[in-house]
């Protein structure tokens, strides 16, 4: 008898989850049980159809997405008691599965793991530092040139994202007779020659690269279509060519696809996702091999919400400007639940004028607590188009000034917080040179005069803090002073300069504010954390480490002329919990794209006076005809008209209990019809409270070395780098240990690919060398000979302390995971040994070796890490642990293995023991104190905790 649970599921959802072989698209619409379908269907392949877990691949949209799976899987698992390992399954965004595959095929590519990823703003930054490689190509002044640097560089990343996701032939492209063909061809080419010389991948070519494998490597796509039988991809609505090409080709003759996705919820156009794979999936199958099921049963909405967006879908409402012919399944959302309350559940707002519209939006607010309709403003999201536009700015502070405090990381405010003009402003104040430019406007990279304006402003705001602190004044007079009088390289860095800083108030101050506040009171002390990256990440951009005589002029003005304007111009986002995605106590301010798949009691949709607009690109429309592997989808005058209708779709879909639409009486040239025949919110009075916002499913994942043993060494030091996410600076202590650790993997894992007599010290110096040359284009530290001596000497020694034992290597570099109601605990096993059923685990250590002797405590917490590890490789591989060793590498004289015997009775007191600690982190408990004192000493907040001297 099966053991497998349907739960509270209906016929629809019984249906998907049960047909587990061939292809199967789920048109899954709002608030239908989406992801909860996913999760049942995945455990009854485990449970009921026992295939194993890494043969299932889930593809999600976005990485959030990918977290929240993982969590209800795990939940999941647990009621069945099963402590399988969930890395076993691929499962994560599109990018993050095909890095997983490049990475476990690494010997067959080039380099690939060496590479640095660049997201889409260094993507873009990258392109424009080296606009001159571009700009003088023919036709670029007819596509591109006109515009500023930064939107030039823009666009030069959307066309080739583009042709790289559609596998255009290059070559055929740059052959071709017509030039505008051949100029795309050549921007394509002088692109992909501009990540080769900086030895880095974007995200298209991690899709592009896998893509490229297996169709190179038919022994890999073969092996991947046999372990990988299984597959399930989130949001299809939303994929581009590129994406359907891999699904299809690892799925192999076995087809078993499931897609699911909402193909009225496809918006995302301008990424290149084509609506046309979720429509035209099952044409991909013989007539009927495919099977179509529908979820239309809506469990989130009020049934009059329901209504009046399947209305506006149908668009049956005498407007008649498109038709969706075959561009649209079919369908009509039914309500799952009864209505909770007898009043109508859509309104509108609309206002002869702005002032009006506010006025009518800040009472119901009001009315809406008055009332107890909300207990907390979060129970409030206002979806607008752009939360950087007119309307959603006055209305934003509107609210603001009337007590009601406001939401919105996305509305380009960064460089307007205080915190972040004072500590801009601090920096600008040491270098001498570029505040006589910056006062006489005499740059080499010219910036507007608003720029400079709002440097100036930076600079006053600096002033305001030395005036009241004179030990500042002090400091910043120092670091001036130092740094004109330097004749060569110093150790000192911008990132050195900022941690001082923050150790005087007001930074000081705002470091002490607590995690358990909400967002608004964290701001402050989260927009420093990321300056910190954006310092951090300049450094390695430009390649300006360390301050030197040689760049010490330089240095500011490409910080602030370039990096930062072009940071300023693109938008810099605050902080976003995703575990927490509307924030108690406040109102959310957020973009329609930015709701998708969230759900708030109360839901008011502005930007209702926006048009269809046209969209096309004549250069584009013209390759996607000539070059692309499918001709153009829907007809391009419909698709101003489809993407508009789906935009607010998924916007009036996000209201479980109230619908307002806002808008100035002028705006409502396509939401009349609507609009005005619904109640007007000044007559709301419900006597109902709402649903609460709902509790996000999302169990974190801690690691033993990134998580416990930080936190068990210094509590404050987990809450700045871990919690708050600050930059750390010139961790060469941490980067020894990681060229000494990857030199040892890669020496490893040439043994377990059966090639022991690789293995030299000819062979360990190549690896090293390799391994060194990526860490210093990855994080631009460079060892000194001594250093490196020191870590390769590492290396060579314990290949001949273990000489004898390199034929023992069984696995390396293994990550496991212990599944717990609360939490997930992942750690990385450095190295299994062993022959027959009985193994033994090492974990190499880089630093020095501790008296066990007198300070056992120093080596306790890796006790229970290797516990936990033996734990769990007896569950996995059913074999024996004997022996737990820590290895420290640096050791040379001395015996450098410290030994634990491996005793199963004692992991629940270690479960527990850990248990404890994440509570503590958990509940923002971080005001202990060190116990490392080790840790101080590369601590960046040592001047902060005056554990040094500023």
């Amino acid at each position: 008898m099966s053991c497998y649970d349907f739960g509270q599921v209906n016929d629809s959802q019984r249906e998907a989850i049960q047909t587990t072989e061939g292809p199967v698209l789920m048109i899954a619409g709002p608030g239908t049980g989406k992801t909860f379908t996913l999760v049942k269907r995945l455990v009854y392949l485990v449970v009921e159809k026992e295939i194993k877990p890494s043969e299932i691949m889930v593809v999600t949209f976005t990485e959030k997405a990918g977290k929240e799976l993982i969590t209800r899987i795990s939940n999941e698992f647990i009621k069945y008691n099963l402590n399988l390992n969930l890395n076993e399954m691929y499962i994560g965004t599109f990018h993050s599965v095909c890095l997983r595959l490049l990475k476990e095929n690494s010997e067959y590519i080039d380099n690939n793991d060496k590479c640095r990823m660049l997201d889409a703003f260094e993507q873009t930054y990258l392109v424009c530092r080296n606009i001159e490689k571009f700009n003088l190509l023919g036709c670029y002044s007819k596509h591109i040139a006109g515009k500023s640097t930064w939107k030039q560089a823009l666009e030069i990343c959307r066309y080739v994202n583009q042709m790289m996701e559609e596998l255009v032939d290059i070559d055929a492209m740059e052959a071709d007779s017509d030039e505008d063909m051949r100029f795309l061809a050549k921007l394509v080419k002088r692109y992909k020659n501009l990540l080769e010389q900086n030895n880095v991948m974007d995200f298209s070519s991690i899709q592009t690269k896998t893509y490229d494998m297996l169709m190179k490597y038919p022994q890999i796509l073969a092996q991947i279509q046999k372990n990988i039988r299984y597959i399930m991809v989130d949001e299809y609505q939303d994929t581009n060519y590129i994406q359907e090409q891999l699904v299809f080709l690892i799925a192999g003759n076995n087809k078993n696809i499931c897609v699911v996705g909402d193909d009225d919820q496809g918006m995302y156009r301008f990424r290149g996702a084509t609506i046309r794979n979720i429509l035209e999936f099952p044409s991909k199958f013989v007539e009927g091999e495919c099977k179509v099921i529908h979820l239309d049963t809506n469990y989130r909405s009020e049934p009059e919400i329901i209504d009046f967006y399947n209305r506006w879908m149908e668009n049956v409402d005498g407007i008649n400007l498109f038709n969706w012919d075959r561009y649209r399944y079919a369908k009509k959302i039914q309500a799952g639940k009864k209505p909770l309350y007898k009043e109508n559940s859509v309104y509108s707002c609309i206002g002869d004028s702005i002032e009006t519209e506010k006025e009518k939006l800040l009472q119901m607010v009001k009315k809406l607590m008055k009332n107890g309709n909300i207990s907390n403003y979060n129970q409030i999201a206002f979806l607008f188009r752009s939360v950087k536009s007119d309307e959603a700015k006055e209305i934003g502070t509107y609210l603001e000034d009337n007590g009601i405090p406001v939401y919105s990381p996305r509305s380009d405010m960064f460089f307007e917080r205080l915190e972040v003009k004072q500590i801009l402003g601090c920096i600008i104040m040491c270098f001498t040179s570029y505040m006589e430019d910056l006062k006489n406007n005499s740059f080499i990279h010219k910036i507007s005069d608003d720029l400079r304006t709002y440097y100036i402003d930076c600079l006053k705001q600096a002033l305001i803090l030395i005036k009241a602190d004179k030990s500042l004044k002090i400091y910043v007079d120092k670091v001036k002073q130092n740094i004109e009088n330097l004749k060569e390289e110093s150790d000192l860095c911008l990132l050195d300069i900022f941690y001082h800083f923050i150790a005087f108030e007001p930074f000081k101050g705002y470091l002490q504010a607590s995690l358990k506040e909400n967002v608004i009171k964290t701001r402050a002390v989260r927009n420093l954390s990321e300056i910190s990256r954006m310092l951090s990440k300049y450094s390695f951009l430009h390649d300006m480490h360390n301050i030197s005589a040689d760049n010490k002029l330089t240095m500011p003005e490409e910080l602030f002329n370039l990096y930062l304007k072009y940071m300023i111009q693109d938008g810099i986002g605050e902080y976003e919990d995703e575990s927490e995605y509307a924030p108690s106590g406040c109102v959310s301010f957020m973009t329609i794209h930015q709701s998708k798949g969230l759900e708030f009691p109360v839901v008011v949709v502005g930007s209702l006076g926006n048009i269809p607009r046209k969209n096309s690109d004549p250069l584009l429309y013209s390759a996607e005809n000539r070059f692309f592997h499918r001709r153009p989808f829907e007809p391009i005058a419909d698709i101003k008209y489809f993407d508009f209708w789906r935009l607010y779709y998924t916007a009036f879909s996000r209201a479980q209990n109230l619908l307002v639409l806002a808008s100035k009486r002028a705006d409502s040239k396509y939401f009349g019809e609507y609009t005005d025949r619904f109640t007007d919110v000044e007559k709301v009075d419900i006597p109902t409270a709402f649903v609460e916002v709902k509790t996000v499913n999302y169990k974190h994942v801690y690691s033993f070395t990134s998580h416990i043993a930080v936190y068990d060494g210094c509590p404050k030091q987990y809450k700045y780098y871990k919690e708050y996410g600050f930059a750390q600076n010139k961790m060469f202590h941490t980067s020894v240990g990681s060229l000494v650790h990857a030199t040892l993997e890669d020496m490893n894992k040439c043994i377990i690919a059966g090639k022991p007599e690789r293995v030299n010290e000819v062979s360990i110096k190549e690896w090293f060398l390799l391994n060194y040359k990526s860490m210093q284009e990855q994080t631009g530290y460079n060892l000194t000979d001594e250093q490196q001596e020191n870590a390769l000497q590492q290396v060579i020694r314990y290949y001949h302390h273990r000489k004898d034992e390199l034929g023992c290597v069984w696995k390396a570099e293994e990550e496991i995971n212990l599944v717990l109601p609360d939490y997930i605990l992942q750690g990385v096993i450095d190295l299994i040994e062993g022959q027959g059923d009985t193994i033994e685990i090492v974990d190499y250590k880089t630093g020095p070796k501790p008296d066990i002797k007198g300070h056992p405590e120093r080596v306790e917490h890796y006790r229970k890490q290797l516990e936990i590890y033996a734990y769990l490789i007896e569950k996995r591989y059913g074999k024996k642990v004997r022996r737990m060793h820590l290895y420290y590498t640096n050791c040379q004289n001395e015996d450098p293995l410290i030994t634990f015997e491996w005793t199963r009775s004692a992991i629940d007191t270690t479960v527990e023991e850990i248990s404890e600690t994440i509570r503590k982190i958990e509940h923002r408990d971080f005001e202990g104190d060190v116990t490392n004192s080790y840790a101080c000493t590369f601590c960046d907040m040592r001047y902060v905790c005056k554990k040094a001297d500023i």
